[in-house]
């Protein structure tokens, strides 16, 4: 009897040891599958994480591929624009050369056509010289003195080609010349003879209308009105379209006052 309850005992330790020999089991086992767990998650976040790494970097290298390509084509377009501005350049360069050859050459040019110029304006000096110093003719030289109101020497001069031989024209401007002198000396009865003189033989002569003009100043000047009316509406009736026919009118109508 007692063996048989000492055996029961020992079973029932036996069944009681494997019992919580079991439990430490289940709860290492237990414990495991927490770890286990834990390391999956850790696992899967590490994964996840290494996924969003490899996204970044391969955005990173998008990027830097991106850039580098850019910056290619950016080094390329400079590299166009460099070439392109060196052809410029170089044509531009003999461009300058051609014109330079072609201010050279205008410039060789002028330089002769300032020294053909001399030549010609020095030819017209001598030229104009020679004239000054051709002798003038007596006709010549008491025009010029007339015209340069040299009357002293012109009115001889004058007095003494009327009584040589000239042509009609030059005998009617002598005439006319000698009137003229007379009257700016006031010698007013050589002037009516002279201007007078004019008309009556030279009718045609350009020189008359101016000289009845003078004329009939010269009749004012010694008192007779009417004489110089009478020759102003004669100069106006003979010569009405001659230019000094206004000036004729004005002493007219001056004189009628």
């Amino acid at each position: 009897m007692k063996k048989t309850i000492i055996l029961l005992t020992i079973l029932s330790t036996i069944t009681s040891c494997k019992t919580q020999e079991e439990i430490r089991r289940e709860k290492l086992v237990d414990t495991i599958s927490v770890q286990m767990n834990e390391h999956q998650k850790l696992n899967a976040d590490h994964i996840v994480r290494i996924g969003e790494l490899e996204e970044r970097l391969n955005n990173i290298q998008g990027t830097i591929d991106t850039s580098n390509y850019e910056g290619e084509n950016k080094r390329k377009t400079l590299s166009e624009r460099l070439q392109a501005l060196e052809e410029l350049q170089e044509s531009l360069n003999v461009k300058i050369k051609e014109q330079d050859e072609k201010m050279t050459k205008i410039s060789a040019q002028l330089q002769k056509q300032d020294q053909f110029i001399d030549e010609i304006l020095k030819t017209l000096k001598s030229g104009k010289a020679q004239k000054k110093s051709k002798t003038l003719s007596p006709y010549q030289q008491a025009m010029a003195d007339y015209k340069a109101r040299k009357y002293k020497s012109a009115r001889p001069a004058l007095e003494a080609l009327l009584k040589g031989k000239l042509s009609s024209k030059a005998k009617a401007r002598v005439i006319h010349n000698l009137g003229m002198i007379s009257y700016r000396e006031k010698r007013y009865e050589d002037a009516m003879t002279y201007f007078s003189k004019l008309f009556t033989e030279y009718p045609k002569s350009i020189y008359n209308p101016n000289g009845l003009i003078h004329l009939a100043k010269t009749f004012k000047a010694q008192g007779d009105v009417e004489q110089a009316k009478e020759t102003l509406n004669l100069m106006l009736e003979n010569y009405p379209t001659h230019h000094r026919v206004k000036i004729a009118k004005n002493l007219l109508a001056k004189y009628k006052k």
